[in-house]
Order: structure tokens, then C-alpha cells, then sequence
């Protein structure tokens, strides 16, 4: 005997065994299933239990291991090689004169149309 649960009407329903006794009911709805959960076919019989239904599901739904691999799984450095270093050139006298020239010019303002400070 399964928990017993006081109805509105103040009258004792034990659920389990209520369930139990309408499995083999058509439910309500669209999907052809009783109660249970078993698929229906024409005339009310059960064409598929639940437990089939259940298995044809985790085969098409549930991950597979593989016992080997086509390839095997590549190194760590052939999956993130480490990356090339930039190329340095090395700064010419006069372009670093002219660097420099540009950098330490002073610009016009509107206050000082001359530029000078």
C-alpha cells in the first residue's frame, strides 16, 4: 500500500495504486499512448511498449565509444605549433633622424599663429 493523500473532499486516495489501476487506459491527447506509455495502433492494442520505445531512443540518442581511432590523436605541438617571431629590421641613421625630427617639431596653435613659445 503506497501513501495515502486526503482529497479536497476530505476522502483518502492512495496514488500508487490508482496508477496501477489505469494503465491500460487510452490517454487523453493526440499521441495514441495509454497511460503507461505504450504506442497504440488501430483498435486500441498496444503496437510498441514503453520499453521498446525507450531502447529505440537510447540507441539513436546515446554516445558511442569508438574501441579505435581511424587517426591517431595528434601531439600538442602539432595542434597549437608555437607561433614565428616577428622579423626585425634594423632602424637606418637617417630614418631615425627623421623620427626624431618629427616628434620634436612644434605645432601651430591658435593662439600662437607663429609658433613660437
Amino acid at each position: 500500500m503506497g501513501k495515502l493523500y486526503r482529497s479536497a473532499q476530505g476522502k483518502m486516495v492512495d496514488m500508487d495504486q490508482l496508477r496501477l489501476s489505469n494503465e491500460d487506459v487510452i490517454a487523453v491527447g493526440n499521441m495514441r499512448v495509454n497511460a503507461r506509455g505504450d504506442e497504440l495502433g488501430p483498435g486500441g492494442e498496444v503496437s510498441k511498449n514503453r520499453n521498446e520505445i525507450m531502447n529505440d531512443y537510447y540507441k539513436l540518442n546515446s554516445p558511442t565509444i569508438q574501441a579505435s581511432y581511424p587517426n591517431p590523436v595528434p601531439a600538442e605541438s602539432a595542434i597549437h605549433p608555437p607561433a614565428p617571431e616577428p622579423a626585425r629590421t634594423p632602424v637606418r641613421g637617417s630614418l631615425a633622424q627623421q623620427i626624431l625630427k618629427t616628434s620634436t617639431t612644434t605645432t601651430k596653435s591658435l593662439e600662437d599663429p607663429e609658433g613660437i613659445e
